[in-house]
């Protein structure tokens, strides 16, 4: 399975264009600035078959993403936007996408991809604005 080469534990190493990418996506002020200050660690596990779980944490909050690879699931993101993701494997590639719940909003894609040294690259994109944060991957 194409998704299990990301399994693992990653710390966030680096990160461009984050508060503009959080500006685009209307998180406000305070949040960015928490955003811009923190860098996450990232744990991918396989459940069973498809159903994994991604667990992202920093000194300040926590997320976990459980879902089948494919299917739509409800998450609320951590800047409090109720959405509907779907992650799914496209080519050699992880891709999230969220829509809002209500229908109306915007719609931004992180696509996950690893590095030759088995790091992990996150590409944010949204309305032409990219960010694109970097993790060492720690085992």
């Amino acid at each position: 399975m194409a998704a299990n080469k990301f399994l693992g534990h990653y710390k966030m190493e680096s990160s461009d264009n984050l508060e503009e990418f959080m500006k685009t996506l209307g998180v406000n002020i305070v949040l960015r600035k928490i955003g811009m200050s923190s860098y996450p660690d990232l744990t991918v596990e396989q459940i069973e078959g498809d159903h994994y779980k991604i667990h992202e944490w920093t000194m300040v909050k926590s997320h976990i993403w459980d879902f089948t690879l494919g299917q739509e699931f409800k998450d609320k993101t951590v800047d409090g936007r109720n959405v509907l993701s779907t992650i799914r494997i496209e080519g050699d590639k992880l891709v999230h996408t969220e829509k809002p719940a209500s229908g109306d909003g915007k719609i931004p894609s992180y696509t996950w991809e690893l590095k030759d040294n088995n790091d992990l690259h996150i590409t944010y994109e949204l309305e032409g604005v990219i960010c694109n944060r970097e993790y060492k991957r720690l085992k």
